[in-house]
């Protein structure tokens, strides 16, 4: 679906399967990982060769879609396109072969796509994940939060148990919140 719509990346797939309503409904909602994708064209690249050849083929000879690139800016141009044009057995099997070609080269655009984000990013990554600086903060604040809860906690209990009103604890109270130190390798 991607392929067909010029999108080769299995990342940029997942993004357009959350963000592209038309890509949604051909997903009947469905957001596969980009590594699911990815893996998938692999494993089912023969297939996909075939079913795209297929696709294209009923479509061309439908008269439904023609290939190329289609721009419209509202010009009125003479066209002499017709539905039943006739092709001869030669004609269409010089266009299938080229049409072989096309998914193969498409197919290979995609992997190449796939290969080039899995250098830049990791395998295992999409790309837009935070940085490591600031998945720390965001991991930092959560121990903050947890520390300051348990601290009103203990405060609670303790104003409770000594039948005072004040339930928040003092705000010189400490409480260690400091993360486990982590190597970078992981």
């Amino acid at each position: 679906m991607g392929i067909a719509w010029g999108v080769f990346s299995s990342r940029r797939i997942q993004k357009r399967l959350v963000e592209d309503v038309a890509f949604r409904a051909l997903a009947a909602g469905n957001q596969p990982d980009f590594r699911t994708l990815s893996d998938f064209r692999k494993l089912h690249l023969t297939a996909l060769e075939e079913l795209f050849r297929q696709v294209l083929r009923i479509t061309l000879e439908t008269g439904t879609m023609k290939l190329g690139r289609v721009a419209l800016d509202g010009s009125k141009v003479k066209a002499n396109a017709s539905k039943h044009r006739a092709m001869s057995y030669g004609r269409m099997r010089e266009t299938e072969k080229r049409l072989r070609e096309e998914v193969r080269k498409l197919l290979s655009q995609a992997e190449a796509a796939d290969a080039e984000e899995d250098t830049r990013y990791g395998r295992g990554r999409r790309g837009d994940e935070l940085p490591e600086e600031l998945q720390r903060r965001e991991a930092r604040i959560q121990r903050i939060g947890e520390a300051r809860r348990a601290l009103e906690a203990r405060a609670r209990e303790q104003a409770e148990s000594a039948g005072r009103s004040r339930k928040r604890p003092s705000p010189h109270r400490k409480r260690n919140t400091t993360l486990p130190i982590r190597s970078r390798a992981s």
